[in-house]
């Protein structure tokens, strides 16, 4: 008599668990570039410092180019992580969910969830 055991099953995530996992994937994302363009700016910036003092310091010039790239460094760290409830997941989620309200869902064209008519009546 053989006992024959099946092969285990691969363990199948739920959807809403593999949306968690992406959505961590795209944050973690988000941070490694962020990251990256703090340290290449740090690195600029020591680069421009040590240009200056090796040139002399009768003039001092460094500050102006981290100052503006500074601007831009801080412009794309709002940009990829967003401040508060500004533009954060927060906003989005409000957005996703006033868009399908707008334009209802995919079985039914032109009539939004929850309405009877249609989507150019005026509100």
């Amino acid at each position: 008599m053989s006992d024959t055991v099946p092969p285990p099953q691969p363990h199948r995530e739920s959807q809403e668990s593999q949306a968690l996992r992406a959505e961590a994937h795209r944050w973690v994302r988000k941070r490694r570039i962020l990251y990256t363009i703090l340290g290449i700016y740090a690195v600029l910036s020591l680069m421009w410092f040590a240009i200056d003092m090796a040139d002399g310091t009768e003039n001092l010039w460094f500050y102006w180019p981290m100052l503006g790239t500074g601007v831009i460094v801080a412009i794309t760290s709002v940009v990829l992580v967003g401040v508060g409830g500004l533009f954060g997941v927060e906003w989005e989620q409000r957005q996703i969910d006033r868009y399908v309200r707008q334009h209802g869902t995919p079985g039914t064209p032109g009539v939004a969830r929850g309405d009877s008519g249609p989507t150019d009546a005026p509100r």
